[in-house]
């Protein structure tokens, strides 16, 4: 198995942004890009982004916007620069979906409307996405319960408990996934889990655990939902996957075992297929029935279209 070429673009990678990490240190410049007339914020309510009012393309607002709003709001989260054009995320908090007329719009969740964007909205929205996600979970500090207060340009989140002090920051969770090819080089792996969409099949994923490398997850994940056992575990691609913090390792791997033992209840069918079968899968948003491939525009897809693309 060959790794995948480096002129895919997975979708939600290869944000058009100079992150700009050395402004985000200095109040009085991250203040400054909070009032030029020039930025451009990205709203994200209840974990939907705003997108225009006939559906196609995300839609951002201007800082003199998000003053006049209803909706309470928490702090702009600075994502980066675009030429002179600062850009950042809002969580706006409000039970009901904000009616203001700078928000003239609808929201809705991303996963599902990517489809309507091009890859750089895309990849914005994900970045404003996690971003979001991750100061809602800490708003108390780990360590000692107190409130936390966002610094840096929303980058770095700072404990009010002056005996704690702690600074957390933006993380996201490991996690790998893998297309495990058959000994006999016409076959991969395929599973499926009870709550995805009706007849989706993908490859085997997991999150990685502490003590533990890449590749040794792979091993471990796939002998754990499979039975199977693996070797040649090989990279191929990464990508963000903020549903909701997660970054997804993509892997190859070879399979020296066929008959499927799985240690746990993950899966709830596991099939080896070959290239011309999957030819006959269908799409998750068909409403026809039959096994399906992972939406387009997952990882999980394309590690499934470079293999059978192969021969």
């Amino acid at each position: 198995m060959n790794k995948t070429s480096s002129s895919w673009r997975l979708t939600y990678t290869g944000v058009a942004l100079d992150r700009a990490a050395a402004v985000r240190s200095v109040a009085a410049d991250v203040k400054a890009l909070h009032t030029c007339d020039l930025a451009r914020v990205l709203p994200v309510w209840n974990g939907n982004h705003l997108f225009e009012p006939n559906g196609v393309g995300a839609k951002a607002i201007s800082v003199a916007d998000v003053s006049t709003l209803s909706a309470a709001t928490g702090d702009l989260i600075f994502l980066g620069l675009s030429d002179t054009t600062p850009w950042f995320a809002l969580a706006i908090h409000a039970e009901e979906e904000p009616g203001d007329a700078q928000l003239a719009g609808v929201f809705e969740p991303l996963h599902p409307r990517v489809g309507s964007l091009d890859a750089d909205q895309a990849a914005m929205l994900a970045y404003a996405r996690g971003m979001v996600l991750w100061h809602a979970n800490h708003l108390h500090c780990g360590r000692c319960g107190a409130p936390t207060e966002s610094r840096e340009g929303g980058h770095v989140r700072t404990c009010t408990n002056e005996d704690c002090g702690y600074r957390a920051f933006p993380r996201t969770d490991a996690a790998v996934i893998t297309l495990v090819e058959h000994p006999d080089g016409k076959h991969c792996l395929l599973g499926r889990q009870s709550r995805w969409p009706d007849g989706m099949y993908s490859v085997v994923a997991g999150f990685v655990e502490p003590g533990e490398s890449l590749e040794e997850c792979v091993i471990r994940e796939v002998k754990e939902e499979t039975g199977i056992v693996v070797t040649d575990v090989q990279y191929q691609a990464s990508q963000p996957w903020p549903f909701p913090s997660s970054l997804m390792l993509g892997f190859t791997a070879k399979a020296s075992t066929t008959e499927f033992k799985p240690d746990d209840d993950e899966l709830d069918d596991i099939r080896w297929v070959s290239r011309d079968e999957l030819n006959d899968y269908g799409e998750t948003s068909d409403d026809t029935p039959g096994p399906k491939l992972p939406n387009r525009h997952s990882i999980a897809r394309m590690l499934i279209d470079t293999w059978r693309a192969e021969h």
